[in-house]
């Protein structure tokens, strides 16, 4: 990636970056004033749509690029939560993940400075100046320290942190417009926190010394920080190599190569699940995870990272307990005690509310109803789709906040299970949620039968 033609403009000021909000409002209102000429007109208007959300979508990334931060961030979530968008919009937007511009070395060579307290060319044996890959908050460089080790060194963009307010505070007046309810304000505040850690690169350090600690073996691999060659804005970590999902679909893998990662990656989901650490990698976006030669999975980015409440992850596991069971009062109380429903929604939002999560709850459970599944079934692909297309129409900002990046890293786990077309055996997975079930007061050994 060259980065002689990249900008180092990242807009930091809440002026700036109003700015430009404004400068997409308004390209997005020209391009529906003018949809709207053409279906005055009688213009095909299915393919007028599909138009105008292609050309909205094309000049939202290209503004959210230049503002880089919480901006492009957001919109890049928004691509992975199928439904959430019409599908011209995830095209264009999930494009974020890999063509952002990157900084010039100038600037490069300054935030490690300004991080680490020296250049680069003082830190490590080799560095270099090109990035090997650029997202919303920063970009990754290849390096070698001076005891052989190969390195990937993550650069925070300038001002990333000192924007999260501003970026919030337009975000949220845009779904204002589109979602109902009290629950706006919670919701945000959970984005803000989880933002707020995702760029204090310290705690990210941290994320994968617990991950490296629990997961790093014969299935998975884990980087290690190096204490040493890290701050709040610059990260050093042990290099893992790889194939991203896209190259490895490209390589025509067997079937059984498909099976084998998607087991890996539905275990690893489990297991965070399971664990009495309630922690979990919320960022299952197919760019975090390599796909090895050895056959091992390397997990990667632990920006994201969500540890749960011990009574919501309880709770979440009898809800799992009463699908399975179809015990619809259970169901209900649970759906009551999680914040989906409650009293204060009128009723035809309460019914809307409580058929779609009988209808996602209901796809949800049913692998584990069969000791193998096939994520590559087209039946269950269409029903999953539909459910989030449901999802898209709901307004109302219901349920306890603690789901945004539970939902955000099961999203993303179905998406990559369908695409590798894998299948899994189910057997341990649901023996792991057993064992937490069986642990819980109230339920003594009850166990979940298929």
């Amino acid at each position: 990636m060259s980065t002689d033609d990249a900008s180092d403009d990242f807009p930091a000021s809440k002026l700036e970056r109003s700015g430009l909000f404004a400068k997409t409002g308004l390209k997005v209102g020209k391009n529906y004033a003018q949809y709207l000429m053409d279906r005055a007109t009688g213009a095909e208007e299915e393919a007028r749509k599909r138009e105008l959300n292609a050309q909205n979508a094309r000049d939202l990334f290209e503004e959210f690029t230049r503002l880089r931060g919480t901006a492009l961030k957001l919109a890049q979530s928004m691509s992975m939560d199928t439904g959430l968008l019409p599908d011209e919009f995830m095209e264009v937007m999930a494009e974020a993940q890999y063509s952002v511009p990157p900084m010039n070395k100038a600037l490069v060579r300054k935030r490690i400075r300004d991080g680490l307290g020296r250049f680069p060319e003082l830190l490590f044996d080799d560095f270099e100046p090109e990035a090997m890959a650029a997202a919303s908050l920063g970009q990754v460089h290849r390096a070698r320290l001076d005891d052989g080790r190969d390195v990937a060194v993550k650069v925070q963009y300038p001002n990333v942190r000192e924007t999260i307010e501003s970026d919030l505070s337009v975000a949220r007046t845009l779904f204002e417009r589109l979602i109902q309810g009290d629950g706006v304000d919670a919701h945000f505040e959970e984005v803000k926190a989880r933002l707020q850690e995702e760029t204090d690169y310290l705690n990210e350090a941290q994320n994968i010394d617990h991950f490296a600690d629990q997961y790093d073996g014969e299935k998975l691999v884990v980087p290690r920080p190096v204490p040493d060659r890290t701050a709040e804005t610059v990260l050093t970590m042990t290099h893992i190599d790889g194939q991203h999902l896209d190259a490895f679909l490209d390589a025509d893998p067997s079937p059984g190569e498909r099976d084998r990662f998607g087991q890996l990656l539905w275990d690893f989901l489990h297991e965070q699940v399971a664990g009495n650490a309630r922690t979990l990698h919320a960022d299952t976006h197919p760019g975090n995870f390599l796909f090895r030669d050895d056959r091992r999975l390397g997990v990667i980015d632990f920006g994201c990272v969500k540890t749960f409440p011990q009574q919501f992850r309880d709770d979440m596991l009898r809800l799992f307990r009463a699908r399975m069971a179809n015990d619809e009062d259970q169901i209900t109380d649970l759906l009551y005690t999680l914040d989906i429903l409650h009293d204060g929604l009128p009723a035809e939002t309460q019914e809307e509310l409580r058929h779609f999560f009988d209808e996602y709850g209901s796809l949800i459970v049913e692998p584990y109803r069969q000791s193998s599944f096939d994520f590559g079934d087209p039946a269950f692909r269409d029903r999953l789709q539909d459910c989030f297309e449901q999802a898209s129409h709901l307004r109302a900002a219901t349920g306890s906040p603690h789901f945004i990046f539970l939902n955000k890293a099961l999203v993303g786990l179905l998406n990559l299970l369908t695409r590798l077309e894998a299948r899994v055996d189910t057997t341990e997975s649901l023996s792991l949620l057993n064992e937490s079930l069986e642990g819980l007061e109230g339920l003594g050994c009850a166990a979940v039968e298929r």
